[in-house]
């Protein structure tokens, strides 16, 4: 069998040469389109695509130091990475803003979107009268384009919004989880309540039991055995005025404890109530433009069959007189 290697790598070499000479003629002949457009809205959009991911990235690698709680233990720990309350707070703000400047893009895509398609529309309005009485091809294609463009870029829109409102979420989710715990750690540090009336009580009995005991150790053995009754009864009723302290406090912090547990409760009803609407009012904006490009296509769709329809039947009318005058000019001559 003869070997046709050489005969193929020939064939491989003239069309590796010829072709890239054919491709460069057909891109100097082919004309671009006069309705295509060439904007940076793609290049914006992935552009913000590319921010929420790194959002979210960093949501993701921030949520184990962000959790942590800062109590007194962690003070004494060299080696452990943690962030400050300062630094969490910091944190937010620049969460915040990175948010907002997200948002205020999309709310500038969605007014150029509605500035172009209304410039779409006013000049097919102008310079398209005339060839849409003949029902011109090019002005049909401009026009599925401009609707398939505008379709396609409020898709990008709601997907960017629907991002957005996920990495929002879930940092805001991240950051009442923070505040529960830094709750529960408040909580259960008891010095942060307020003491300052029992630690005056034991300010005063520490004193007098010290002049007590100066005197019991003056006066001799006699009277040991009833000071030390009077110290017994005196320190029993302290622990009893203690004790019912303690528990007005610890019934005032359970009130507190319940009536935080509904305020936190209302909140989070409250903000999955407003990111419902929220996202309520999103799709209806969307949707919105969506009939409004619907209708626009329809309006179009039916001016050009009611201007057929006027066509036709003015030459059905035309057709009809002319008729009508060679039958009147056949019965004149015969």
């Amino acid at each position: 069998m003869t070997d046709l290697t050489p005969i193929f790598n020939k064939c491989v070499e003239i069309v590796a040469k010829e072709l890239p000479l054919l491709l460069l003629n057909q891109s100097k002949n082919t004309d671009p389109l006069p309705y295509l457009v060439n904007d940076s809205f793609t290049k914006d959009c992935h552009e913000v695509y590319n921010n929420l991911i790194r959002l979210a990235a960093f949501v993701s690698q921030i949520k184990p130091l962000y959790l942590q709680n800062n109590d007194e233990l962690s003070k004494y720990e060299r080696d452990s990475k943690r962030l400050s309350a300062e630094e969490k707070n910091g944190i937010d703000e620049e969460f915040r803003i990175k948010i907002h400047q997200i948002n205020e893009k999309l709310k500038f895509f969605r007014t150029y979107e509605n500035r172009r398609n209304e410039l779409a529309s006013s000049q097919k309005k102008t310079f398209g009268g005339f060839l849409s009485l003949f029902g011109d091809e090019q002005d049909d294609n401009a026009s599925l384009y401009n609707q398939t463009l505008s379709t396609h870029r409020a898709q990008m829109i709601i997907f960017l919004n629907t991002t957005t409102h996920k990495c929002n979420s879930s940092f805001e989710k991240m950051q009442r989880q923070r505040y529960e715990r830094e709750r529960q750690l408040n909580l259960l540090h008891f010095q942060n309540l307020d003491d300052s009336e029992d630690l005056d009580v034991y300010n005063n009995f520490k004193s007098e039991f010290k002049m007590e005991v100066s005197e019991n150790t003056s006066s001799g053995d006699s009277g040991t055995g009833q000071l030390t009754q009077e110290l017994l009864q005196e320190l029993t009723q302290e622990n009893q005025d203690l004790l019912l302290s303690k528990e007005n406090q610890f019934k005032q912090v359970e009130k507190l404890h319940t009536s935080m547990l509904d305020i936190i409760k209302l909140q989070s009803e409250l903000t999955a109530h407003l990111e419902t609407q929220g996202e309520q009012i999103g799709n209806l904006i969307d949707n919105q433009e969506l009939v409004e490009l619907d209708l626009r296509q329809g309006n179009r769709t039916l001016t050009k069959a009611t201007d057929r329809n006027k066509r036709g039947s003015n030459f059905i009318v035309a057709t009809c007189i002319a008729l009508g005058f060679l039958l009147l000019l056949l019965d004149y001559i015969s």
